[in-house]
């Protein structure tokens, strides 16, 4: 008897502890999305809360060397150093692909780092295809005339060519840092293509205007 009985107040103590738990979790939750994403139409959709955890000094491939003049790696990786950076992120990564994901700062419970919505290909209209295809071919097409950037210590140690745009610009500051040096038979292109840039901005501007509209600003 006595044996049950320590049994049965463990399991209820358990049960208390996680019901606890998912109490807390919830009113988390609720606040969160009232103080910082706002109550509104849009989040009337299922909200995926992703919590995160803060690795700054993770490298993927931390035995590959580096010319610290170029910032390139000197080698590729082995097959062996392939494995390890594959269970590495086994380990510490988490593939997000559906849903409407919202990611919680791990340093400030009160803030939010990204709102993420992922839509599956069947369900995109045929303006959002248009859209999306339109935007890809740009930014492939842009490849020729903008440097790719890059660094050893991001944790992906890959390239990647840097395209947007600022809200505000310091005085007297550099323009054009990361286009490419390109001769002047390519500047009838050049021209012909960011004059596409327009349009980009209206349809990225939608989407980032459908979105935003859980936010609170």
């Amino acid at each position: 008897m006595d044996r049950c009985r320590i049994s049965h107040e463990n399991s209820s103590r358990k049960l208390a502890n996680t019901r606890n738990k998912q109490r807390k979790r919830a009113a988390f939750h609720a606040r969160l999305q009232e103080r910082v994403i706002g109550v509104g139409m849009s989040t009337l959709k299922s909200i995926r809360w992703q919590r995160l955890s803060y690795h700054p000094k993770t490298r993927l491939y931390p035995t590959v060397p580096f010319d610290k003049k170029t910032d390139k790696p000197l080698r590729h990786p082995t097959p062996d150093e392939v494995s390890k950076a594959c269970e590495l992120v086994d380990r510490k990564f988490f593939l997000m692909n559906f849903g409407r994901v919202v990611l919680v700062d791990p340093n400030d419970e009160d803030s939010v780092i990204a709102v993420m919505e992922f839509t599956p290909w069947d369900q995109l209209t045929e303006t959002d295809k248009e859209n999306l295809n339109f935007i890809l071919t740009f930014l492939h097409q842009s490849k020729e005339f903008v440097n790719p950037v890059g660094s050893s210590t991001r944790s992906w140690g890959g390239k990647m060519w840097g395209i947007g745009w600022r809200k505000s610009q310091d005085f007297m500051q550099k323009f054009g840092r990361y286009i490419k040096a390109f001769p002047p038979s390519k500047m009838e292109k050049f021209d012909k293509l960011f004059q596409q840039s327009k349009l980009l901005g209206e349809i990225l501007g939608d989407y980032y205007r459908l979105e935003a509209s859980i936010m609170q600003f």
